[in-house]
């Protein structure tokens, strides 16, 4: 199925003569800036992440309160439960929020949800396991906003709760919030909050308690750990790339502080898990931590349970690191090939003449796994440019199927699924991602009801692309310090994505498959000016070389080579690299997307 791409060159005014003089960098470096919605005085900030950026932790609303409460339950000796949640950035709150009780003599134990059994957040049999166990505070992190049954149960036993969270307020229909019976919340989207930026996620409002609390105690002789600090921004950088929070103002600097951390002196955990990755200090990135780090740490939660992540995070000793990261190794490769099958039998079902004319794909897979239902629908949705619901047998329902939908912008998942909640149990998310729970026998009559209440045109099914430049490859292998001033735009992810080049109608000189498995594509492209370059194709390469047979007849089964005066034409997005080999450097672009001529 070859969806329909539509790419579009952005185009923004601005003085790039004068910002270009007064940064010192590429006018290219200043369009991109531009694109990305920072204005000039934040550009400084932008380019020169540093730790003067970071806010001032007792602006959190009632994050003294916390200090207080904690600091009381420390002193008297009151035994305290850390309960996160089951994923990168739960598994980091628990560790930070752990760790610091600990150094400041607390007695502390900790708990995560298991996501089958439990579900997501603070959950009654939580409670009352830590009731048996005589936890007189229970304190929740990256969960607990809309534990409100859950903590009014604690506070029955005589549990104090304080909740840390990062998620949004649920608000009543006349716009109160409405808050659980906690002792105290501390929330950076709470009504009354004048932190500086609410985008922060779960680990960094632990780690920002964390330091006040830490603070706090040193008035009582305790002495600042320096090396507990730095392990603490290291899983605040790591968990805000895992939980995919906009790498804009605090959290850029959070995680461009973090990353150098990792590369000089790893948090034994990280340690032993980027060397059972092999991921250098040298390959060390926010795209590293977000599609090879945090997924063996969100495998242990999918899989088994998320104890072996925090297990790996909590011990100081390296050799059991070493076991534990292993184990999360084999385990994301069991979650990579059980999504590699569901994908491919999505697909299938996708691409069949049943479900091809639906513009809202809706597709059951009995036999797989409930947690990776969500990654399915996004590879599903990456693939179609279609909104994509995932349904799976319910492992603790027989009767019910589970639910992961990944949308379109075109398409508010969220509002359709209220329009449809007669079908749904359950149902909650945003627009562009949902889970629910439905009754096994509502799977068609949902289906059929989002189809045709869909409201989406032809015109909305499009893969579309932001291109930031037009960019030769004439002007790229002739301005050299560009390279190095791309790096100052890092690191790229959510609100800062990496930009994305591209250029008309390259000629391709030649063409050859590579990798073990013949599965990638080097191609040698040469621009409008004469100039060539090597252009290698990872993602979508398979679909490339079919297009390149379709289109032009060429057999890449054992290489390809065209002529110089062929007119093999191609338009390529790209971002640019730099290739060494025996110590001479040269430039190649990583291409990301492509269109042949009509």
């Amino acid at each position: 199925m070859h969806k329909e791409k539509k790419w579009a060159l952005i185009r923004k005014s601005a003085d790039y003569k004068g910002l270009s003089e007064h940064f010192h960098v590429d006018p290219v470096i200043i369009r991109l800036m531009i694109n990305r919605g920072i204005e000039p005085e934040e550009m400084n900030d932008f380019l020169h992440p540093r730790e003067s950026m970071l806010h001032d932790p007792s602006k959190l609303l009632h994050a003294g309160d916390a200090v207080e409460l904690l600091s009381d339950a420390i002193s008297t000796g009151m035994k305290i439960r850390v309960i996160g949640d089951y994923d990168i950035d739960g598994i980091m709150s628990v560790y930070i929020l752990t760790k610091a009780i600990e150094h400041c003599g607390g007695i502390v134990s900790w708990a995560i949800p298991e996501r089958i059994r439990d579900g997501y957040g603070l959950n009654p049999r939580l409670v009352e396991a830590a009731k048996a166990d005589g936890t007189g505070l229970i304190i929740t992190c990256d969960n607990g906003i809309a534990a409100g049954s859950a903590i009014s149960l604690a506070k029955s036993y005589g549990i104090k709760v304080i909740v840390t969270d990062h998620h949004q307020i649920p608000y009543d229909d006349i716009g109160a919030e409405v808050l659980p019976d906690a002792d105290v919340v501390v929330d950076p989207h709470l009504k009354d909050d004048h932190y500086p930026f609410s985008d922060i996620c779960g680990a960094v409002v632990a780690w920002r308690l964390s330091e006040l609390l830490i603070k706090n105690f040193e008035k009582n002789g305790i002495e600042r750990d320096r090396k507990l600090d730095n392990y603490f921004l290291q899983a605040a950088a790591v968990a805000t790339v895992g939980d995919v929070m906009p790498l804009r103002d605090e959290n850029r600097a959070i995680v461009a502080l973090g990353l150098n951390a990792m590369k000089t002196g790893p948090q034994p955990g990280l340690r032993a898990l980027m060397d059972a990755t092999e991921t250098g200090p040298d390959k060390l990135d926010a795209f590293r931590i977000g599609f090879v780090l945090g997924p063996c740490l969100n495998a242990s939660g999918r899989i088994e349970t998320a104890d072996i992540g925090e297990k790996l995070m909590q011990t100081d000793d390296y050799n059991e690191a070493q076991k534990l990261a292993g184990k999360l190794s084999i385990l994301n490769e069991e979650r990579k090939t059980e999504t590699k099958d569901g994908t491919d039998l999505a697909m299938d079902m996708a691409e069949s003449e049943e479900y091809s004319r639906d513009t809202v794909l809706v597709l059951y897979l009995p036999g797989v796994r409930e947690s990776v239902a969500g990654i399915i629908a996004g590879r599903v949705r990456e693939r179609t440019a279609k909104p994509v619901i995932v349904f799976c047998d319910s492992e603790a329902d027989s009767g019910s199927l589970k639910g992961s939908a990944r949308s379109i912008p075109a398409y508010n998942m969220y509002e359709r699924l209220h329009d449809a909640e007669r079908y749904l149990t359950v149902y909650g998310g945003h627009p562009m991602a949902a889970g629910m729970t439905i009754p096994r026998e509502n799977l068609d009559g949902l289906r059929e009801y989002l189809n045709d209440h869909s409201g989406l045109k032809e015109d909305d099914l499009f893969d579309e692309q932001d291109i930031d430049c037009d960019m030769t490859f004439e002007y790229l292998c002739s301005h050299h310090e560009l390279m190095d001033e791309l790096s100052l735009l890092e690191p790229f992810g959510n609100g800062n994505e990496k930009p994305v080049f591209a250029v008309s109608q390259a000629r391709i000189v030649s063409a050859r498959t590579i990798g073990k498995d013949n599965q990638y594509l080097k191609l040698v492209l040469k621009d409008r000016f004469g100039r060539s370059i090597d252009a290698l194709c990872f993602s979508g390469a398979e679909d490339l070389m079919a297009d390149l047979e379709a289109r032009y007849g060429l057999s890449l089964d054992r290489g390809y080579n065209v002529k110089s005066t062929g007119d093999i034409r191609i338009t390529v997005s790209y971002y640019p690299s730099v290739n060494e080999y025996k110590g001479i450097k040269t430039t190649q672009c990583i291409i990301t997307d492509y269109l042949l001529p009509d």
